[in-house]
């Protein structure tokens, strides 16, 4: 994943089932800005740094920004150029 990638929610982190489960957005944004994660946070939290992967924030098509995303929550739909 690198910044310009076109990313849509995914499954990557957390899969929802049955009739509660709440609806997945739909909506395409880019990726503007990828936060590596600290080494001391990388350390102590291992296990959630593999899980989660860096943060990223990502600009949303109605324009909302989203910051600090998880980056393995996100499917990349296209490469940016």
């Amino acid at each position: 994943m690198k910044v310009g990638d076109l990313v849509k929610q995914g499954d990557g982190v957390i899969k929802f089932k049955g009739a509660k489960a709440p609806n997945k957005s739909r909506q395409i944004g880019i990726i503007i800005e990828i936060h590596d994660l600290p080494d001391e946070l990388k350390s102590r939290r291992a296990d959630w740094a593999k899980v989660l992967g860096r943060t990223v924030d990502v600009m949303w098509a109605n324009g909302k920004i989203t910051t600090g995303f998880a980056e393995h929550s996100l499917d990349v739909i296209s490469e940016g150029g």
